[in-house]
């Protein structure tokens, strides 16, 4: 009899998390995106039944007087622009997450767009933050962002 040692294999998302790490702090701004990287993260965000909304959110609201509901931040997948997609780590659980800005269509506070950070790997809302309308960002940081950063969920 032949006994044949295979290498175990690594888990799928395990080699996700390590290929995700490479990007970790790094940006993504909706302009350097591509069509489909910019219509899968739409679908990934639609494809969200609930979003849970940390305790983060509740005390940004409050703290900056936004006035909206639960509906209006998680209903905000649906009437919005994408800005950016991002890869953090989170060192409570030992993670890479993917994480999308965006901000509403709708205006909220009289003159104001909300943004909104989701959490694509827990289905949460991170944090809110009110932009004024008029507010497109003439002085971003680009060397924040890499235009080569991969977009997951696209062809994986």
């Amino acid at each position: 009899m032949i006994v044949v040692k295979t290498k175990p294999r690594t888990p799928k998302w395990v080699q996700k998390q390590l290929e995700m790490s490479k990007y970790v702090g790094k940006r993504k701004h909706s302009s350097q995106m591509t069509q489909q990287e910019l219509d899968s993260l739409h679908s990934r965000l639609r494809s969200v039944k609930k979003w849970e909304l940390i305790n983060h959110v509740f005390d940004r609201i409050k703290e900056k007087g936004i006035n909206v509901t639960y509906d209006d931040i998680a209903s905000t997948v649906y009437h919005c622009d994408i800005i950016e997609y991002k890869i953090d780590y989170n060192t409570r659980i030992n993670r890479c997450e993917e994480r999308v800005v965006v901000r509403s269509k709708a205006v909220t506070n009289g003159e104001y767009n909300l943004n909104v950070v989701y959490n694509l790997h827990g289905n949460k809302v991170v944090t809110v933050w009110l932009n004024h309308i008029n507010d497109f960002h003439d002085t971003l940081n680009w060397s924040l962002y890499n235009p080569n950063m991969k977009v997951f969920g696209v062809n994986d």
